[in-house]
Parts: structure tokens; sequence; C-alpha cells
């Protein structure tokens, strides 16, 4: 169905912006951090509240509402039996220090909306909801059912979705809200290793670097036993504490999904530790200081690629050395094509000869939909609509929930664009002073309702 500048219109209505922005500041007040099971509410008593909040906001404006035992919930527009599911999360991670506006208190400024979540993903919940409210207040019936899904453990595990297909059949076909526009058709595989080298060598006290396993570390450090006289050296200092000499390395801290933008600070440890005689390149933190220092998998035997994702990245993440024992993690973000049993093989087969054992590994598997797909060029027609860009599908090493719901790809709210207003390391999702830009956050809602538009036509 052609829309014929509907939608521009309704969006560009002062009353709908500004009741759009207030909802997305109630919203956005509520902490949810997904936690412990707090009696009947699964992650804890804020994640329910903030599912409460989106319950009222989607009540108010007239739409049904399923509650999935607070696991996740669902926004419904209309009656027809097949569905279209549009999944966002309510869940955030913790706002953190350093920033320049209340984190959890919605900052309007220099044409951005400010506040945790405002990217990802309640922002885009709110967008998500006025595009419903579009088709509901222009009595605009669509041949399927719209479900909206409103999940709370998007940034932990994911678990909520899964629960969800327990108890709901999955739409014919979805997207989510939680990337960046056009339409993400693959997502790598995501893989996470920790291996187990054994017992430190006798002259280190402790090692440590990194702090989750999913980044490049941009700090590392090792207390160490010596007599020598170490100097400091480009990005290394050192000094003395009661074990002995303290040796800390920064490097540059980067998502794992893209470690081209990182420095491995791990790595930058260890080289220094091996130049100066305290240990030995043959040694197992001489294996890390390899596996470490490049971000192919080469070093652990995994190096892969293809024309549809480019190339497999492995990010050695977090070292530590708990109980004397020197365990080093990995998160390889792999081609969906490779089964991981097989990369889990290689890599134990890798580390064997450094003393080297898999402690742990988890797995979440990646996803592949042709471009040709008719419903992936629907959406992106609706892109080239709206936002008079080109628009040809992508793939990355990020994870969404397109991974845990079938049939289910990214498609926005980000645009490129509208991205790093406020420089390195703020504004963007999990980053201090995160923003959605009110030029991003309307013209999302018209292209998800251009889009639904042109699924309607061909589904």
């Amino acid at each position: 169905m052609a829309l014929n500048g509907a939608a521009k219109a309704f969006f560009a209505d002062e009353n709908i912006r500004r009741q759009a922005i207030n909802d997305l500041a109630e919203i956005i007040k509520i902490p949810s951090v997904a936690g412990e099971r707090e009696g009947i509410y699964p992650y804890g008593k804020v994640c329910a509240e903030a599912l409460d909040k989106a319950a009222e906001l989607a009540e108010k404006y007239g739409f049904r509402v399923e509650n999935h035992d607070y696991h996740c919930m669902s926004i419904l527009y209309g009656d027809a039996e097949p569905e279209v599911g549009i999944v966002c999360h309510l869940d955030v991670v913790p706002a953190g220090d350093g920033w320049s506006v209340p984190p959890y208190e919605l900052t309007e400024k220099d044409g951005l909306l400010m506040g945790r979540g405002t990217h990802d993903d309640k922002g885009p919940f709110i967008q998500s909801l006025y595009t419903l409210r579009f088709f509901k207040e222009n009595n605009i019936k669509l041949p399927f059912t719209v479900r909206l899904i409103l999940g709370s453990d998007e940034e932990v595990g994911s678990s909520d979705l899964e629960y969800f297909a327990k108890v709901c059949k999955p739409p014919m076909f979805s997207f989510t809200p939680d990337s960046e526009f056009p339409v993400c058709i693959g997502e790598k595989g995501i893989l996470s290793v920790g291996i187990d080298f054994g017992e430190l060598d006798e002259s280190i006290v402790e090692i440590c670097g990194g702090t989750v396993s999913n980044a490049v570390p941009g700090k590392a450090y090792a207390i160490v036993k010596t007599e020598k006289e170490l100097k400091e050296a480009t990005d290394i200092t050192v000094s003395k504490c009661e074990e002995g000499v303290k040796i800390e390395a920064v490097g540059k801290a980067a998502h794992a999904a893209m470690p081209e933008a990182g420095v491995n600070a791990i790595s930058s440890l260890i080289a220094y530790l091996i130049d100066n005689g305290i240990v030995s390149e043959n040694s197992p933190l001489g294996f890390i200081r390899k596996a470490t220092g490049e971000y192919l998998g080469k070093n652990l035997g995994i190096a892969a690629s293809n024309e549809a994702f480019g190339y497999l990245t492995c990010v050695g993440g977090v070292i530590s050395s708990k109980r004397g024992i020197i365990l080093q993690s990995f998160n390889i973000r792999y081609l969906p094509e490779t089964p991981w049993e097989e990369i889990v093989a290689q890599i134990e087969k890798s580390v064997a000869p450094f003393g080297g054992k898999i402690d742990y590994s988890s797995n979440s598997d990646g996803y592949f939909v042709s471009a040709d797909d008719k419903k992936i060029k629907a959406l992106t027609d609706a892109c080239e609509k709206v936002l008079g860009i080109e628009s040809k599908p992508y793939t990355m090493g990020g994870g969404t929930y397109a991974r845990w719901l079938p049939n289910t790809v990214a498609f926005g709210s980000g645009i490129e664009s509208e991205r790093n207003f406020l420089g390195d390391e703020r504004g963007n999702a999990h980053q201090r002073d995160e923003y959605i830009s009110v030029y991003e956050f309307f013209a999302g809602m018209e292209v998800y309702s251009e889009a639904l538009s042109n699924l309607s036509e061909i589904l």
C-alpha cells in the first residue's frame, strides 16, 4: 500500500513529536539493568518496572498487551493471524561514570536526546510504538498483526526470547531496531573460549588484563620478582610495590566486533616481559602474546574469511592468574558456515603444545539471509525512500536479538551520519552521554512505517 506522505505528515506534527519525547523521558527514568530474580520478576523488579511502564504507554494509546511472565511483553496491533514482529529490549547496561548529563533523565541538547537507553534500545521502542500509533490513528489496516516484543535480558543473555519462543509462536518475519540502517542480513557467530595455561612462571606474582571478554583490553599489569633495573617504555609504566615490581601497559580498548580499532594491552605487557628477559618467548605467556597481538585467529589456527562476512575475528579479552593459574579468554566472531565445535577443537590442538587446555566455551549462532530476499528489499526500499541514502544490506560481527528469533534481521535505528557527534567513546550505545538525535528518532518512525507498508504488499 502507498502511504502517500501520510507517515511524514504524522511524525511532523508537533503534538506527536512532543508526546513521543515525553514518553521516551518516562521510560529513560527507569534504571532497568537486568539482575537476579526477585520473586515473580525473573530479571529483578526494576526490569519489571520498565515493562509495566511500556504496558501503561501502550494501553494509553489503545493497544492490546500480553505480559509473558515478566520475561518479556508483547504489544499488538491488528487481528490477522499471520504476524510480523518488531523486537526491542528495555534492559540497559549500567550507566557508569563520566556523564555530562544525568544518565537516567532525558536531556534535550543541541538536537540530541541524551540518556541511558536512548539509542540502545528504549529510543527504538518508542519509535516502534509510535509506528503502531501511526497505523492505528490513521485507521490503516495491515494484512498481518504487528507484534512489538519487548525483552528484558538482551544485554546479558537473551534468555527472555528463549522464554518467548516457548510460550508464543514466533512471527513469520521480524526485525529488531538495535543496530544501524539499512538492513543487517547477517551476524557472525559469537564464541567465547577460556584457556587454562597452567601455573604461572615463578618470576611472576600476578598478571591481570582486561575487564570483559568481548573487548580489546585497554589496560593490563603484572607484578614480578626481579633484581633487574626495569625502564619505562612507550605505554609502559614501572613502579615498585610490596610484592615486587608492578609493570602496567596501556593499549586502546575496542569492541570485540571491531578489533581493528584497538591495541591489546595484554600483548604489549607480555612483549615487555619477554624483551626484558622476565619470561621466555617459548613459554605459555609467549604464546599468549602472539595470540593476543593479532585479531585474525592465525596463532590459534582458526583464521577464515568469505565474501559475505569478510574475516573471522579473535580477541584475547581477559587474562588473570587466579589460584596461580594463567587463564586467558578469547572472544571469536566466526563465519556462520563453520560449526563452532570445529573451532574449539582446533583451538585445543593449537594450545596443547604450550600446556593449554579448554577451561570453558559458550556459543551463540549467527545468521545469514540473502540480500535478494523480497522482505529485505521491502526494508531497504523504505530506507532509501525516507533517508535518501543508498541502502545496501550489510553483515557484521556484533550480536542482536536477530540471532535468537527465527526469520529475524537487524534493521536500524541508528543512522551513520547522525552518530559520533560527541567524539571518541561518548554518545553511542553503552557509552557515556548515550544519545539518539532528534532527526534519527523521528526519521526512524517514518522508515518503519514505510517498511511495514512495503511488507503488506508481499506477505
